[in-house]
């Protein structure tokens, strides 16, 4: 079992534990993704937070979860739940090994269709929300979810080993160190943890996030990176999560899959980023806490 750090600051990038270049699974760390993606739409002036649902998906408008508005499920606030109805259960059946590999368009579709959100004033974590929104988002834009993160953020980010399915990763376990005998792959609920990447990468991605680039992708990288729903002394942006304290705040966002852990970290005023990646079921989140803050 092995976990590869990145520490990002005006000096550079530092990595340390295991080779930088590993590729893990990021788990739910892909919905700050999904959040730029909706993001640069926003900014170049294509799509709106009030944007419904329903607009971009009209198999779902004259259903009730037409009427969520994309601000709603990048904040989750729309009402959905956690997970499509009855896969609790699957999950801790014989699918659990891979449990969103057979949600598909169609599936998903009736899962939502079923449903009658009630939108929150706070948010309450679904990643079939986030699953739906990276979906909306992937038809809107005629493509893949994957050639989507690839094409508008990765590549001009210079992060070449960022997608929803690598060419060799690294394998992961339980928290006793046995292998885990499958992966979790995603279909059509992609946008809430699909993706896979390196410290290296992720560490361009902080960087972004502490430096903004010029043009159209910074502007839409400060936009995800505004607070819109205040929940205690946490502040939710779009997918990042704002934790204010005596100390400064941060944004943050983790991750878990079957056999890896991730935790990325943004002390923007102290210009300190952090990314912690993991090849085990153990969190990494202490540490990502603790390092961010060091220094």
């Amino acid at each position: 079992m092995t976990s590869a750090v990145g520490i990002v600051t005006p000096e550079g990038i530092e990595t340390s534990g295991a080779e930088s270049g590993g590729v893990y699974q990021i788990g739910s760390v892909t919905k700050v993704f999904t959040a730029l993606l909706l993001a640069q739409e926003v900014v170049e002036g294509r799509l709106t937070m009030d944007t419904r649902v329903g607009e971009l998906l009209p198999v779902l408008d004259e259903l009730p979860v037409g009427g969520v508005t994309l601000g709603a499920l990048v904040t989750h606030t729309s009402g959905l739940p956690r997970l499509p109805p009855g896969m609790w259960r699957k999950a801790f059946g014989a699918a659990r090994r891979n449990p969103y590999a057979d949600i598909d368009e169609p599936t998903l579709y009736a899962a939502v269709g079923a449903i009658t959100p009630r939108p929150r004033s706070r948010p309450v974590y679904s990643n079939l929300g986030f699953g739906l929104l990276g979906n909306v988002l992937a038809r809107h834009l005629r493509t893949s979810y994957d050639e989507a993160v690839r094409e508008r953020i990765a590549t001009p980010l210079g992060m070449s080993q960022t997608r929803s399915h690598p060419d060799a990763h690294q394998p992961g376990h339980t928290k006793r160190g046995r292998l885990r005998p499958q992966v979790w792959t995603f279909d059509a609920l992609a946008g809430c943890g699909a993706l896979w990447s390196s410290v290296d990468d992720l560490a361009l991605f902080v960087r972004a996030n502490l430096e903004p680039p010029e043009g159209e992708l910074g502007a839409a990288i400060r936009l995800t990176q505004q607070p819109l729903v205040k929940s205690g002394r946490m502040q939710q942006a779009m997918a990042w999560i704002k934790l204010s304290g005596k100390d400064g705040e941060l944004l943050f966002h983790n991750g878990g899959t079957a056999g890896y852990r991730s935790f990325v970290g943004v002390d923007i005023g102290r210009r300190r980023g952090v990314v912690v990646l993991s090849d085990s079921d153990r969190s990494v989140d202490r540490e990502g806490f603790r390092l961010v803050r060091e220094g």
